[in-house]
């Protein structure tokens, strides 16, 4: 697998406490993150933390662990932290760094071909390629299970419970002198350990109460001033590029006690906190791979010895083997997961046979408590479903689709019903845009030239597509496959659902409109 280097120098645009960094900074920011005297000393800020909560509907099970057909709304939410600009380019120096080094460890162990996340991967042996995407490593898995249908074999996927959340600090920190090969971190190094280990934060509801009527913007010249802006949701659209200033960190946010601390688990700060580093900083997913680098060494060893293939997508890790090994396959990620202080999340440890099932080869689920087989679920991986033969997009991908297309289309109409327009209409172009082939394609953004007012200048910036982009390119990559790819059919209604939709919406309009007393 050839790796393609990512740029560590990295220019984002979020609000944080002071300015994001400019392209004219990189160079005094790469003398400054290469130096390891101004690391071992550096002052990080505090982390923002907000939480995003997803929406998901499953299936229903007993005490059995039996599916039913009813599906039920549950939220999963995400705590995620972002750092302030020169904290995150310090992260992304260091983690680049280690990047480097666990490749070739990896590569040495043996489990390079297996580790698929996180990493940048070649499609094919060439600079000219481009790099491996979930769908790719989707087929991989399934051309497999394809070309060996002659055995009988099993799948089966594995989730750590609260992966980021449960890394063990003396653990990892075990496994970064590890790769460093040293015994103890180096001073610089041991600054972004204990800084992600013991790190304190501000909620993002905090700090934008106590900053909202003087958050600080970019104009269209490119200088800045501060305005009010009353909602969280606005923070984007008005183009916010700090709460405040560096120099506003004690005059107003220490001083009004906005930073709290995760350094312990308790509220009388007796006992440290020994697990978890924050999701969502630069160096946190690297960490995590070097977290597992001797445990995905150790499974796909024994994985290999027994015929199989072993695979790891962050925390979701997939075998697949002759049916056989399966009892012992699962005895094996239990032991060697609990060594890392870790748990398998029994719940969402999912057992498929693929084999002749009444004649016909074909996949099914299996139930260890009731040891009995479940016809009516396929085997899903990385978004995808596949029984055997065809692929699919997971069902609850497409549903998501078309709740969030009738969800904007109830949005647009309560605005246009209650809006201020005298003829009131639905936005159909961002409609369109968002739910229709008219948006799937990948497009450049043009801005108004602040000079020329009728001028329009080309950003470097691009309309990646919608759901459908996504979906176009997943049905192009099986159907190039030995596989059958059935995701197109899947998708093949959405104008018509869009265009049922929107004029049912628009005749709601109507009928309010005509009700409405004209103005004299």
């Amino acid at each position: 697998m050839i790796q393609e280097e990512k740029d560590w120098f990295r220019l984002k645009r979020y609000p944080h406490i002071g300015l994001p960094l400019q392209l004219k900074d990189r160079g005094w920011v790469e003398r400054y993150v290469s130096n390891p005297a101004k690391i071992k000393s550096h002052s990080f800020f505090p982390f923002i933390h907000r939480k995003i909560s997803v929406r998901k509907f499953r299936c229903s099970k007993d005490d059995d662990g039996i599916r039913s057909d009813l599906r039920f709304p549950s939220y999963k939410v995400r705590e995620v932290y972002y750092a302030n600009h020169l904290d995150s380019n310090i992260y992304s120096f260091y983690s680049a760094k280690l990047k480097d080094i666990y490749e070739t460890k990896l590569y040495e162990s043996g489990a390079s071909d297996c580790v698929t996340a996180y990493r940048r991967i070649k499609l094919f042996n060439s600079k000219e390629s481009r790099n491996k995407c979930n769908v790719d490593f989707a087929k991989d898995i399934f051309e497999y299970i394809k070309i060996n249908n002659k055995r009988n074999l099993v799948s089966i996927t594995f989730d750590i419970t609260s992966f980021f959340d449960n890394l063990n600090h003396q653990k990892l920190k075990k496994a970064w002198c590890s790769l460093l090969d040293c015994t103890k971190l180096p001073d610089d190094h041991y600054s972004v350990f204990r800084n992600l280990t013991k790190f304190s934060y501000i909620e993002l509801e905090d700090i934008f109460n106590e900053f909202k009527n003087d958050i600080v913007i970019y104009k269209d010249d490119s200088s800045t001033k501060r305005i009010k802006i009353d909602r969280i949701e606005l923070l984007k659209n008005k183009d916010a590029c700090a709460f405040c200033e560096k120099n506003e960190l004690d005059k107003r946010i220490r001083k009004k006690n906005l930073i709290r601390k995760n350094k312990h688990t308790d509220s009388k700060c007796l006992k440290l906190r020994a697990k978890g580093i924050p999701q969502g900083s630069p160096i946190s997913s690297t960490l995590a791979n070097i977290y597992l680098l001797e445990f995905d060494k150790i499974i796909n060893t024994e994985i290999l010895k027994i015929g199989g293939i072993y695979k790891r997508y962050s925390d979701d890790m997939i075998v697949i083997a002759d049916e056989e090994h399966r009892d012992t396959i699962i005895e094996l990620f239990n032991n060697n997961i609990a060594l890392l202080d870790l748990e398998i999340q029994p719940s969402k440890t999912q057992i498929f046979h693929f084999k002749k099932f009444e004649g016909k080869y074909g996949c099914r689920e299996y139930n260890p408590k009731t040891k009995t087989f479940n016809s009516k679920t396929k085997f899903e991986y990385l978004g995808f479903s596949f029984d055997g033969e065809n692929v699919y997009l997971k069902s609850s991908g497409i549903s998501k689709f078309y709740r969030k297309m009738k969800r904007s289309i109830n949005r647009g109409g309560f605005y246009a019903k209650y809006g201020k327009n005298e003829n009131p209409q639905l936005f159909k172009n961002r409609l369109y845009k968002r739910f229709s082939i008219i948006g799937a394609k990948r497009r450049t953004i043009y801005k108004k030239d602040p000079h020329f007012i009728t001028k329009w200048v080309k950003t470097n910036k691009y309309e990646w597509g919608n759901f459908l982009s996504y979906s176009m390119l997943a049905n192009r990559i099986f159907g190039k496959s030995i596989l059958k790819s059935s995701i197109k059919k899947q998708t093949r209604n959405h104008w018509q659902i869009l265009h049922n939709l929107m004029k049912k919406k628009q005749s709601e309009i109507a009928v309010l409109y005509s009700k409405k007393p004209k103005a004299e």
